[in-house]
């Protein structure tokens, strides 16, 4: 049976989460010594919410766009037969403009059900924001939007990064290190707001 991602945290099932996405979901290079936010999920799971017997890995790659994901699918995802997959894709792809979008869209509707169909459950995350001078800053609106599409359509569930960083503004911009990659406090960020979003009433590593 299918566990739902959502209850997963407070339910007596060992849980094994896969993260995988582009170079924001792998962390590498961009928060220096410091953690990403999978590694921060894990440390709050596993640790601070006592649950030792859950699994939490890591199979994102820097510059990964939708197609690469399809393409490694099995490798990535599909061999490690985890209970939770959460996704963190759009940020390359949207370099693709307009006229990527519909593809975006179909190709990553497949990714989902093809993950599904082994009985785990998707969590799909909107890219944060970017600085204006970045290539996709233009396109990123848009394809957030398609990310939330895919999980409308897929049944899979919305982590929304993209709505609350470009609600914070010049604040949410700050957490930037290039202007694309967060720094560490950019990552404590994305680690509570998906924790919060799984259940996790008071995400915190004191």
């Amino acid at each position: 049976m299918t566990l739902d991602a959502r209850t997963a945290l407070t339910g007596p099932t060992p849980v094994d989460w896969l993260f995988t996405g582009d170079s924001i979901v792998a962390a590498a290079k961009w928060t220096g010594v410091h953690r990403g936010y999978a590694d921060l999920f894990a440390e709050r799971v596993r640790y601070w919410l006592g649950r030792r017997d859950d699994t939490v890995l890591n199979t994102a790659v820097s510059g990964w766009r939708v197609p690469r994901l399809r393409d490694a699918l099995e490798t990535s995802v599909l061999r490690h037969a985890p209970h939770v997959a959460i996704i963190g894709l759009g940020s390359n792809d949207a370099n693709d403009g307009p006229d990527g979008r519909a593809a975006f869209v179909r190709e990553y509707t497949d990714v989902v059900r093809r993950i599904q169909a082994t009985g785990t459950d998707v969590v799909l995350q909107t890219p944060p924001t970017v600085a204006p001078t970045q290539a996709q800053a233009p396109h990123l609106d848009s394809y957030a939007d398609a990310v939330r599409e895919v999980a409308a359509d897929t049944g899979g569930h919305l982590v929304d990064h993209h709505k609350t960083w470009t609600a914070d503004g010049d604040e949410a911009l700050a957490l930037l290190v290039d202007g694309l990659h967060p720094g560490p406090e950019g990552h404590q960020k994305l680690a509570r707001d998906l924790l919060t979003a799984l259940g996790d009433t008071h995400p915190t590593w004191t």
